[in-house]
């Protein structure tokens, strides 16, 4: 028998998965507690939304059981658009999450631009060591800085992850800074 035979590539396919089954079931890898609910999946009519980066700071137990707003509902789309230069806004895509969610976002198409605006729970604390070493942005918010493209602003207990593209980069920091301006007041 040799190793092309119909039979022999399914001995070596079976032994090949139960060794992977055992490798995998062996690793001490995390599952994160969803709570028995799963993100939704966006629909085929809307785009993928900017995430968050990884150095959004963790959230605090204590913050998130002050839930947090629906994030869609803290600008207009006569908002947006005036904060874009009056650029048309085309699309909204909320998150409908649920306001005790740990993170709440919304993203805003417009036609030549995007706004996309994250909010966790954090601490002074949580975002001080989540973002050392960022350009701190003076005015704005309790705290606040910028790292890759990502306006970050902590207001309180809240965290505001702002991400906002028209043109050139200073053009999408300038979008975002005036629109973080603007939910401040809000959160």
């Amino acid at each position: 028998m040799n190793i092309r035979s119909p039979f022999r590539r399914g001995l070596v396919l079976a032994a090949l998965t139960a060794a992977g089954l055992v490798a995998l079931s062996g690793c001490d890898i995390p599952i994160p507690d969803t709570g028995g609910t799963a993100d939704p999946t966006p629909s085929a009519t809307t785009s993928a939304a900017p995430t968050p980066s990884g150095n959004a700071a963790k959230p605090s137990t204590s913050a998130k059981a002050a839930g947090l707003p629906d994030v869609c509902a803290l600008l207009t789309k006569a908002e947006v658009s005036a904060l874009a230069g009056g650029k048309q806004v085309t699309q909204v895509d909320p998150d409908g999450a649920a306001p005790d969610a740990g993170t709440r976002h919304c993203q805003w198409q417009l036609a030549g631009a995007r706004l996309a605006i994250f909010l966790s729970p954090t601490t002074p604390s949580e975002f001080k060591q989540a973002h050392q070493g960022h350009t701190a942005v003076p005015n704005l918010g309790d705290e606040a800085v910028l790292f890759s493209g990502h306006l970050y602003v902590r207001k309180g207990r809240i965290v505001a992850d702002v991400y906002a593209t028209s043109g050139d980069e200073a053009a999408g920091e300038r979008f975002a800074k005036a629109a973080a301006q603007k939910i401040l007041p809000k959160i």
